[in-house]
């Protein structure tokens, strides 16, 4: 007898041609969460679905897709596209297919997904668009360019909860080298889902110098003192100093001149003189030059140690935090009126930064 659903189903769907869906993001943004619930929902409908994963991915288990709040359907672990040919050819009557990580296929999974959407089936396919160094994961491209229907889902950044762009590799809680191998599976310990700002590849031949920013409160801030202090840390490294002033250079020899000394130097020093908000050329800024440099740099937050500072402390910590800058120390050098220091635990507590007395 002839199922009455199964009749249904063929007279709604006997005039449509196949379809490729394809669901991608980084790492952490809901992707095998969407292919499941697709796929989970042509189930309830009776549909025969055929539902593959790539065997490497052995993270929640090996027979099913699995997300990372433990949503679950069963799935064929494979590991190449003839496998899952081998499989589609004892089910026949195959009407939906859902490929998990399909960026782990090669190229052969576009002939493989182009060839059942031909002869009308849906194939369902979820996976990375980009590789931890946020360059295009293939074969992902191909098959967004043949795409019925495109869903790209956000994560949020694991640093500063904006949107994320990219998975971040993380090897021993640093960021990997561009030159590491573009396949190592893992879960949170190894990945997280990065923004722009906060996404980072190490180039093992960038020998760069670290730079640091130092932001004064004011123009005698103590800059000097600072830039003495972190020296005597790091007696074997070589420093050099620029000192940024307004409307003394153009923008382009002030990066060529960063560019330069950042090869010639282990730690480079960039004294902000004025403040930080007045424009260098036309209307662009030295804020606007530091945030360039957002990625390859920390500010220090410079401040005389005396009470009446706290509203300038304060003020110059949000205009570095709007301007999405990294913060590494504030630095409160000898004022001129030692018997009334600025309270350094109110400090700390306010604006979650660690305070360093000189």
């Amino acid at each position: 007898m002839i199922n009455n659903q199964k009749i249904y189903m063929f007279l709604k769907n006997s005039d449509n041609v196949g379809k490729l869906e394809v669901i991608c993001g980084s790492m952490f943004s809901g992707k095998s969460e969407e292919l499941i619930r697709r796929l989970r929902r042509e189930s309830f409908t009776k549909q025969n679905v055929l539902i593959f994963k790539h065997s490497i991915d052995k993270r929640y288990g090996e027979n099913g897709i699995f997300s990372h709040n433990q949503e679950s359907i069963e799935a064929f672990p494979v590991s190449n596209v003839l496998e899952m040919e081998n499989i589609i050819s004892k089910h026949p009557d195959v009407e939906v297919i859902g490929i998990d990580e399909v960026q782990f296929f090669g190229k052969e999974v576009i002939e493989f997904c182009n060839k059942y959407v031909n002869i009308g089936k849906r194939v369902v396919v979820a996976g990375l668009d980009l590789d931890f160094k946020a360059e295009p994961f293939y074969p992902m491209p191909e098959l967004l360019t043949y795409a019925d229907s495109i869903t790209k889902l956000k994560a949020i950044c694991m640093v500063c909860g904006k949107e994320a762009y990219a998975s971040q590799r993380l090897i021993n809680g640093n960021p990997a080298f561009k030159d590491d191998p573009i396949v190592m599976v893992g879960a949170s310990e190894n990945y997280e889902a990065r923004c722009r700002r906060h996404h980072i590849v190490r180039d093992r031949n960038d020998k760069r110098a670290k730079i640091y920013f130092l932001f004064g409160t004011d123009i005698n801030a103590g800059k000097e003192e600072v830039e003495k202090f972190i020296s005597n840390k790091n007696p074997n490294a070589k420093t050099k100093t620029i000192s940024i002033f307004k409307n003394e250079e153009s923008v382009i020899d002030l990066r060529n001149s960063i560019e330069k000394s950042s090869h010639e130097c282990d730690i480079l020093f960039i004294r902000i003189i004025k403040s930080p908000l007045i424009p260098i050329e036309g209307d662009y800024s030295i804020i606007d030059l530091m945030s360039e440099y957002r990625k390859l740099s920390s500010v220090i937050l410079i401040s005389r140690n005396r009470r009446g500072m706290i509203n300038e402390v304060l003020i110059s910590h949000e205009t570095i935090r709007k301007a999405d800058l990294n913060l590494e120390d504030i630095y409160f050098t000898p004022s001129e009126n030692p018997e009334n220091p600025i309270n350094i635990d109110n400090i700390e507590k306010i604006i979650k930064t660690k305070a360093i007395i000189i």
